[in-house]
């Protein structure tokens, strides 16, 4: 028996990094999984790994398109409940700071990022509303660290931290709300974690991409207390908590994950007085 046996759980971009773990981990413990993402290579290979753990098609519903397409954000709810009849679980993971290609301008990226950051969840949550007030079930949003505070100064992350801040405070306005419908509503918010985050912003570039990682590892493991970055199935557990039918009082949450790294502070040999 499975925590999650015969619920039904969305992810959104779930075809990598952290959304591919959690996936894998709901889909463990006995969940019918809704997998998205936008990168056909990549679906096949969450798809693939959701088999090597030995989950069948039957318990796989694959959708792939850009949830800045309202067609698509439709397409994920009313798929998920014509295959498998409801849903209980949504889990808001899909999110890019940077839209991919040259020349984009400041307000095309400005408008990219809270499409897909913020404008998709909400409407996520208002089409899965009906159905998770039938199952009683809840959604998790997958916020970031940065829109709490900057912990270090990094070029194209204003757009992402604003939208990462939009979002903490949808989860804790809309909270109240949900709750006289049944529905739990929390938000995991991750510090510097193994992804593919960077590599989606800059796909089709492979010299700025090489780049951009060693310029971003260099800098941001300094400022991981934890000495490291986070790996995706270290986040699995939280997301397994937070929806399991035993953390019926845990609504309206906001969990920092991120190895210290929202409590850093310089030291004075870092400063050089």
């Amino acid at each position: 028996m499975g925590r999650f046996d015969n619920k039904v759980v969305i992810v959104t971009g779930s075809s990598a990094g952290i959304g591919k773990a959690v996936i894998i981990g709901f889909a463990k413990e006995g969940a019918n999984v809704v997998l998205h993402g936008t990168n056909t290579g990549r679906l096949d290979d969450a798809e693939k790994a959701l088999h090597d753990e030995g989950i069948p098609d039957s318990r796989i519903l694959r959708i792939q398109g850009s949830l800045i397409e309202d067609a698509v954000v439709e397409k994920i709810i009313d798929e998920t409940v014509a295959r498998f009849g409801k849903i209980d679980v949504l889990v808001n993971n899909a999110g890019n700071y940077l839209k991919s290609g040259k020349d984009v301008s400041i307000m095309e990226n400005f408008d990219y990022v809270f499409a897909l950051n913020l404008r998709a969840p909400f409407r996520l949550v208002e089409l899965a509303t009906p159905h998770l007030e039938k199952t009683k079930g809840n959604i998790i949003n997958v916020s970031a660290i940065i829109g709490q505070g900057k912990q270090i100064e990094i070029d194209n992350f204003v757009s992402y931290a604003m939208s990462k801040a939009a979002l903490d405070r949808f989860t804790l306005n809309a909270n109240q709300g949900l709750a006289k419908k049944g529905i739990r509503l929390n938000t995991i918010s991750p510090g510097p974690f193994e992804s593919n985050f960077i590599g989606r912003a800059h796909e089709g570039n492979p010299e700025v991409l090489q780049q951009v990682q060693a310029g971003v590892g260099a800098l941001v493991s300094k400022i991981i207390p934890a000495g490291r970055f986070g790996r995706p199935e270290e986040l699995v557990p939280a997301f397994l908590l937070l929806a399991d039918e035993n953390s019926s009082f845990i609504t309206g949450s906001i969990w920092v994950i991120d190895g210290g790294t929202s409590n850093w502070a310089p030291e004075a040999t870092d400063l050089k007085i």
